[in-house]
């Protein structure tokens, strides 16, 4: 039998009859190598991936958004300022006792609101022809106000006005002079001017109502304004002096 010819590494070929080149292995573990390391560019910039934040990939306008001032946030900044004034004002008004008189209501006697409270009590007591009945201390005013039942008579309803009045003045217990109706509460104390009293007198069906009446510090009685005509004749001529014009 003839002897096989071989080369001398042949045994080191594997039973498939084929052997890779050495040098492509070479090259093939050279492209392993590459690929694991990073790749710069020309300007030094790696294409490795490290830590990536999806943030960051956002565009910068999504990121932080600039605040910019509309119209009507200025309308709403001026409406709370005028609101904040105006409940300012409104505090400032509800603090004050009623309207400010300055030196006006110095050396005024206090009528306390107690006796106020008592003379009502009184009138409305010993008067059935009253419904209602205040009272109010306005500086050097006393201010009264009546309302009688219907068809009221008008000298009797300006007789209780003035009772109510007497009443307030003997309970607060100022000195009467001799003749006098009215004490020195609604006259004058130490040189001061006291108060002053208006009556404000209603009655439903009544012609003469409302009446108004008043009282100054000079003088013991009361004068009056009735809403009923007493000249006709003269609001007559009064009326066609109107229509002429």
């Amino acid at each position: 039998m003839a002897k096989k010819f071989q080369f001398d590494d042949e045994d080191d070929i594997p039973e498939s009859g084929y052997q890779q080149p050495s040098h492509i292995d070479e090259l093939e573990n050279m492209k392993m190598q590459e690929s694991s390391e990073p790749v710069e560019d020309t300007y030094g910039y790696t294409d490795e991936y490290e830590d990536f934040d999806e943030e960051d990939s956002q565009p910068m306008s999504k990121k932080k958004k600039k605040f910019v001032w509309k119209w009507w946030y200025y309308l709403l900044i001026a409406l709370a300022v005028l609101m904040i004034a105006f409940i300012v004002y409104i505090f400032v008004l509800s603090s004050n006792d009623g309207p400010v008189y300055g030196k006006r209501c110095e050396g005024l006697v206090t009528i306390p609101k107690d006796l106020q409270t008592a003379a009502i009590d009184t009138v409305k007591k010993e008067n059935s022809d009253v419904q209602d009945i205040t009272i109010e201390i306005a500086c050097r005013q006393v201010k009264v106000d009546i309302v009688y039942k219907d068809k009221m008579d008008t000298k009797k309803a300006q007789k209780i006005a003035e009772n109510a009045v007497q009443t307030l003045d003997k309970l607060v217990g100022k000195t009467k002079e001799e003749g006098k109706t009215y004490s020195t509460l609604f006259g004058k104390i130490d040189n001061v001017n006291q108060y002053e009293v208006n009556l404000f007198l209603t009655s439903q069906n009544s012609d003469d109502f409302p009446i108004y009446g008043t009282k100054n510090v000079q003088n013991d009685e009361f004068s009056y304004t009735l809403a009923s005509v007493r000249d006709k004749d003269s609001a007559e001529k009064a009326k066609e002096t109107l229509n002429d014009n």
